[in-house]
């Protein structure tokens, strides 16, 4: 059996000190990202004036499609930093020859009160997930996202999305 060395269990001074910041290091790097503010988001609401689409065919025979709205954006949430603020919508997609599936991408951008820009950007049209991002000024390191779903009007030049998600900007 073999004997163990008692001093082999000493602990140098500046060794533990080493340990202990390296420890402390290790556990601000892998902390959450801390946020200065945070909404969450449960009835948004975008309203406003579809503009003019256009389409036309493709040579694979397929269809291209673009089109957009001016939106006016409301919220439950007096403080979150959007409500209140115009949004331009404008959403490009491809249907196959089939008409049976196809592609779209919709991207919407204002300027907030202060002049910062932001934007949200959906790899859907109608109805699906979106994403914040990318902007400038405070919202430059933001993050969130959430669901919409286009509602149906009695009048067809008018646009209006329901929607609920989340918004952080970061300190």
């Amino acid at each position: 059996m073999a004997s163990r060395d008692e001093s082999s269990l000493h602990i140098r001074p500046r060794a533990g000190a080493r340990a202990v910041a390296a420890g402390w290091a290790l556990a601000l790097a892998c902390s959450p990202v801390a946020y200065a503010q945070s909404w969450n988001i449960k009835d948004g609401r975008n309203t406003g004036m579809v503009l003019q689409s256009e389409s036309r065919k493709l040579p694979d025979g397929g269809t291209y499609l673009t089109g957009g709205s001016k939106v006016h954006v409301s919220t439950e949430d007096a403080t979150y930093p959007i409500s209140g603020c115009s949004m331009d919508c404008r959403w490009t997609c491809k249907i196959a020859a089939s008409g049976s599936e196809g592609a779209c991408v919709t991207l919407c951008a204002g300027v907030d009160k202060d002049g910062d820009l932001f934007s949200f950007r959906a790899l859907a049209f109608g109805a699906g997930k979106f994403e914040f991002g990318p902007e400038t000024g405070k919202y430059a390191n933001a993050s969130g996202g959430g669901t919409f779903e286009s509602v149906p009007t009695d009048d067809p030049a008018l646009a209006y999305v329901r929607w609920r998600g989340t918004l952080q900007l970061r300190k």
